[in-house]
């Protein structure tokens, strides 16, 4: 009998999986599906995935609540203001990265006239940089024993000035020195590294043993859907933002190259001079697309402050308890 009971309850947990990660791939592939860097979202196949993968949420909901006493997800943990708050930070943290970044190595590339390997590194700055400062914060969070405060005054503070900054240096209105650019990256890579620490320190905290993985999952999950909003609304602004800068800016006798130059990317856009009045057109659509995109950006990450305020400030050396994970 409990043998029978406990297939039960593992098929109603099995089914809730397979109906909830459904959801999600058919909310977030079709953010993928691109044209020349554009999501169509006129087409058919956008329109069905995101409306069979929206609505496979309230199926899941209904199977939760009505064909199963197993839950899947622990909704007792999801009321907690520290799960969500922290949910909510890592969506739109990676929103706001990938809101830039996706256009980021094109833009170095170009603008700066970097190698394919110099862009490289620039675009690794903020993985190694936030690894190596999550060292730090998570030593510094082992001192004080809390890990809200730095979080909610250093953190959020930190990757917001720093993507604020690159409004300026991107849009051409600053210094050319591409070292300004480093500056911002680092800003951002310090503030990330902190709030995915303290994302990951808030579930956990606020979890029994048995929750911790699922909420470190429903943490990934949320990082996931910002991330492929942050993508669309990036191929979004470029799409919409560059062609017209483009136009703009090229002299009259090049516009009639401008879906070459637009559709052949950074290789068909370093082919030109630097110094060129066609390239300095391309140049100038770039860094009006960076402004967009980082404004943007910038504006989302306002948000981070509010719901890191919302975490609760655990104090992490208190004794273990049977059930509870310090």
């Amino acid at each position: 009998m409990k043998d029978s009971q406990l297939l039960t309850g593992v098929g109603g947990i099995v089914v809730g999986a397979i109906l909830l990660a459904s959801a999600f791939v058919l909310l977030l592939l079709p953010f993928g599906l691109q044209s020349y860097g554009r999501t169509d979202y006129k087409s058919p196949t956008f329109i069905c995935m995101l409306v069979i993968g929206f609505a496979l949420f309230f199926v899941f909901a209904i199977w939760e609540m009505l064909y199963t006493h197993t839950h899947f997800l622990r909704y007792d943990l999801f009321k907690d203001r520290a799960v969500l708050g922290a949910c909510c930070v890592a969506a739109t943290v990676f929103f706001s990265f990938y809101c830039w970044d996706y256009y980021f190595f094109n833009f170095c590339v170009v603008n700066y006239n970097l190698s394919i390997g110099m862009a490289g590194y620039m675009g690794q700055i903020y993985n190694t940089g936030s690894c190596f400062w999550s060292v730090i914060v998570g030593l510094a969070i082992r001192y004080t024993r809390r890990f809200k405060h730095i979080c909610l005054f250093f953190g959020a503070p930190a990757i917001i000035l720093g993507t604020g900054l690159m409004i300026y240096f991107c849009s051409g209105q600053g210094s050319d020195n591409i070292g300004y650019l480093v500056m911002c990256q680092i800003f951002i890579a310090f503030g990330g590294g902190t709030l995915v620490i303290g994302e990951d320190i808030a579930v956990m905290a606020s979890s029994d043993r048995e929750g911790i993985p699922m909420m470190l999952s429903m943490l990934s999950l949320f990082a996931s859907l910002g991330s492929a909003i942050g993508y669309a609304v990036s191929a979004a602004v470029y799409t919409n933002v560059f062609p017209q800068a483009l136009f703009s800016a090229l002299p009259e006798e090049e516009r009639a190259s401008l879906q070459a130059i637009y559709k052949g990317g950074y290789r068909a856009q370093i082919a030109y001079p630097i110094g060129s009045k066609t390239r300095g057109a391309i140049d100038r659509a770039w860094s009006v697309y960076m402004e967009y995109a980082c404004v943007v950006a910038t504006a989302v990450l306002a948000l981070t402050i509010p719901f890191t305020a919302l975490w609760k400030n655990h104090h992490l050396d208190r004794k273990q308890n049977k059930g509870v994970v310090i």
